[in-house]
């Protein structure tokens, strides 16, 4: 055999052993790929686990704020209680009318004239004042809406609806006059029946403001037909309906009425000085 037989059998040899190596070296890669995808499914099991196991912890409650509870009225019941106001309204305005003092009115006197019980007066109202500002503002209501045109946005101001509206107003005091009295007694010296009282007369001294405005954009006004004629006829007129107009019949009434209309009329509307 010649010399060199032996080497190239060693070779090929080693050319078996280095292919076998690296097969087995493919085999490494492979399982090492196969590890790396083991271990980045498992990361991403473990991550998953840990945002699952977090998004499950309660809250901290600890600096929470408590919210208020609100007290509300059941809907079914509203029609109830606005039964029982009107029964306590009409109550107060019959005991009034009857001479009873506002002063001295109790709230059991109140319940029991309404038929309902200490309790049940406490349910609607916290006291004989705040049914005081319920009824005036019930009374500046009914006052505006028998004002008609006169106190109505973009009706008609003329002489006819302002005769028609202190026909609504003071009838309407005169209906209610056993309050008015009442209320214009006691507001000097009870701060809440005070301010349902003034609420009720800036609302009404507004309206008088407007409509008189109006007249006078229109070219109609005198010289006197400012917003300080509109107060000083509104409060003229409530104050002397509240302390005299109770025993007033209907043809008396209406003669005052007249005599309103008239005052207004010439203080308000120039050019036309016959009685309304």
């Amino acid at each position: 055999m010649a010399p060199g037989a032996p080497a190239a059998h060693t070779a090929d040899r080693h050319g078996v052993c280095n292919g076998r190596h690296s097969v087995c070296h493919g085999r490494h890669s492979v399982c090492r790929g196969r590890q790396n995808v083991y271990r980045s499914a498992r990361l991403r099991a473990y991550l998953s686990s840990d945002h699952r196991m977090a998004s499950k912890k309660k809250p901290d409650r600890t600096q929470k704020k408590p919210v208020p509870r609100i007290r509300r009225r059941p809907s079914e019941q509203d029609a109830s209680f606005a039964r029982v106001d009107e029964r306590l309204l009409g109550a107060i305005e019959r005991v009034l009318t009857d001479g009873a003092s506002f002063g001295a009115l109790t709230v059991e006197q109140l319940a029991r004239e309404a038929g309902i019980g200490r309790a049940t007066f406490y349910l609607h109202f916290k006291d004989k004042g705040e049914l005081v500002q319920r009824l005036m503002r019930q009374l500046t209501a009914e006052v505006v809406d028998n004002a008609g045109a006169w106190f109505r946005e973009g009706a008609e101001v003329d002489r006819r609806s302002m005769r028609l509206a202190l026909h609504g107003i003071v009838s309407t005091f005169r209906r209610h006059a056993a309050v008015l009295a009442a209320v214009t007694d006691i507001a000097a010296h009870d701060p809440a029946v005070a301010a349902a009282h003034a609420q009720m007369m800036d609302e009404l001294c507004r309206l008088s403001r407007k409509a008189i405005a109006q007249v006078r954009r229109d070219g109609r006004g005198t010289a006197l037909a400012t917003p300080e004629l509109g107060d000083l006829l509104t409060w003229s007129i409530e104050m002397y309906c509240a302390r005299f107009v109770a025993g007033y019949d209907g043809k008396r009434l209406e003669t005052l009425i007249d005599l309103i209309a008239h005052v207004c009329g010439r203080a308000i509307f120039a050019g036309d000085e016959t009685p309304a």
